[in-house]
């Protein structure tokens, strides 16, 4: 919570540099742990601020360290076990080690660098293989829709037309399987551009219908168009809080247990009970407390997703001033990737954690037997000492990179070569202007996809 506390105003006021700077000169928000974060947060405003060799040079140490982390095995950590997650090295979550990539895409980008950029579109591809390769016969989060729809339109200004309708086809399949609904005009970009290249199956197997608009009419589909395209980054990224988890472990039977959703709803948890390690078993044969068929009554801490009140929620953009405003189309939303996230796992993380718990209410229970003294009294207030101490021992992992946006946005403006004027309005969701940003003389060339970049996190 205190790097909430300390960073919490620096993307609303636009004070890049000085988050920055706060996040260097307070090492102790971060420490060996969360080493992801440490860079990547300083990437992320880096970013904000236009300081786009900066930001590269900090997502590049961010992506590093998750390097380093899946070098190294979990079971290592040995003492999350015995506390809680937060003495884990923070992995980042799916989302993150995604948009880690992305934004390195979009420094690219801002910089014109397009070869470059589709570096990390390579790069980002081997993510998701991964995490395809992970979640076999699982429906869970492991690509995104943004990321191919952003390649696609790389691939266009380099003049790549094939990888081009492939990344537009793997973007409307990554978004009919995610959390984010597709978005009205990549669905028509994808289906008017596989369609003109005589992918009628590519169009089937997606299940897609004609859209409502002409081809004509769909930014992207002209070849060889020059573009201004706008990037706008809206509104405030969630955060984590904590949940109670109680219920009952069965040793060899059930984990059972309910939590209270945000809504306020009580749910109910039915699961196999996961085996506590080999150590346990031998203690089981010893005639020990852990034999099986024994029942432990549990209760600890789990995160949950808190949505920030935001003034943002879309864009108006126009190139030059007598075009028409373009209302910037929605391509990502933390809020949601975060709590898929948090369901994706939630299974993983509870039985992990009732293991990690049950482990602890034996150490605690065979504590208050040595500890046993002729005095009831004391053996009292030592029983409850050693049940309170446990207890605050668990707490949920809260960590997450609160500095990312609540929704991304884009509008891609064809325009000729040349020199233009670009502003941008944000938007409340009633339509009134939150905020306006200019941007004077965007030199475009003829064929050129040329990028800018608006954070509006208020």
């Amino acid at each position: 919570m205190r790097r909430i506390e300390l960073l919490e105003g620096v993307a609303e006021k636009g004070e890049y540099r000085k988050g920055v700077e706060k996040i260097r000169t307070s090492p102790k928000l971060y420490g060996n742990l969360t080493r992801f974060l440490y860079w990547f947060d300083q990437g992320v405003l880096l970013h904000y601020g236009g300081e786009y060799d900066s930001s590269l040079a900090c997502l590049e140490n961010a992506e590093q360290a998750l390097d380093d982390l899946y070098a190294r095995s979990i079971t290592n950590e040995a003492a999350s076990f015995v506390t809680n997650d937060n003495l884990r090295p923070y992995r980042a979550r799916r989302y993150e080690q995604i948009l880690l990539h992305q934004i390195m895409s979009f420094d690219y980008l801002a910089k014109r660098a397009y070869d470059e950029s589709l570096v990390e579109t390579r790069k980002v591809q081997l993510v998701f293989d991964r995490f395809e390769s992970k979640d076999k016969g699982r429906n869970k989060y492991n690509d995104d829709g943004m990321s191919h729809y952003v390649s696609s339109i790389v691939y266009d200004a380099q003049g790549e037309r094939d990888n081009a309708a492939i990344s537009l086809y793997q973007s409307v399949n990554a978004y009919q399987s995610g959390p984010i609904s597709l978005p009205s005009e990549v669905g028509a970009l994808a289906y008017y551009r596989l369609l003109a290249d005589d992918r009628e199956e590519d169009i089937e197997r997606l299940g897609m219908t004609a859209p409502a608009v002409a081809a004509e009419q769909v930014p992207g589909f002209a070849a060889g168009q020059a573009e201004i395209v706008f990037v706008g980054y809206a509104g405030k990224g969630p955060i984590l809080d904590e949940i109670v988890f109680w219920g009952t472990y069965v040793m060899g039977g059930m984990l059972i247990g309910y939590y209270r959703n945000p809504n306020g709803d009580t749910v109910a948890v039915v699961l196999p009970a996961p085996p506590l390690p080999e150590a346990e078993i031998r203690k089981m044969e010893q005639g020990e407390k852990t034999r099986a068929g024994s029942t432990f009554h549990i209760k600890f801490a789990l995160p949950t997703a808190v949505r920030r009140p935001s003034k943002v929620d879309h864009f108006s953009v126009r190139a030059s001033a007598s075009s028409q405003p373009v209302t910037g189309t929605m391509l990502s939303n933390t809020e949601l990737l975060l709590e898929r996230d948090i369901d994706d796992n939630r299974t993983a993380t509870l039985l992990r954690t009732a293991v990690r718990v049950v482990l602890r209410t034996i150490a605690a229970q065979k504590a208050k037997s040595e500890m046993a003294t002729d005095m009831p009294i004391v053996n009292l207030l030592v029983g409850v000492g050693t049940d309170v101490l446990a207890d605050q021992l668990e707490k949920a992992d809260t960590r997450l990179s609160f500095l990312l946006p609540k929704s991304i946005h884009m509008a891609r403006l064809a325009v000729e070569p040349g020199s233009h004027r670009v502003e941008a309005s944000a938007l409340s969701r009633d339509g009134s202007v939150v905020n306006t940003r200019v941007w004077e003389n965007v030199p475009v060339g003829r064929g050129e996809k040329v990028f800018v970049f608006y954070p509006a996190m208020l």
